[in-house]
């Protein structure tokens, strides 16, 4: 894992993808950068045009260790969710 994401979505620019091996691109809408080779779908350039997002963007591009910290919030409450944990029971106690 790293911030390669964040970092590519900022750096690079994105247009819409018109074409694909010489033909005129017929898919669902993508963008994609100069060389033709990276793409990303108009939820991630959403991330971009969207303030709220957009600072969560820059700021995952510039630190790796704060995107790591808050990934690891984040996926501790989803792997959490809705498991009820008493304080007053061991966890091996549960069953």
């Amino acid at each position: 894992m790293s911030n390669e994401y964040f970092r590519l979505l900022l750096e690079e620019r994105w247009s819409p993808k018109i074409s694909h091996n010489g033909k005129p691109w017929s898919g669902p809408n993508q963008y994609e950068d100069k060389t033709g080779m990276l793409m990303m779908l108009p939820s991630d350039i959403a991330l971009l045009r969207d303030p709220d997002f957009r600072k969560y963007v820059e700021l995952y591009a510039k630190d790796e260790d704060l995107l790591f910290q808050d990934f690891a919030k984040a996926f501790a409450k989803l792997l959490e969710l809705g498991v009820p944990f008493p304080v007053t029971k061991p966890w091996y106690k549960l069953w």
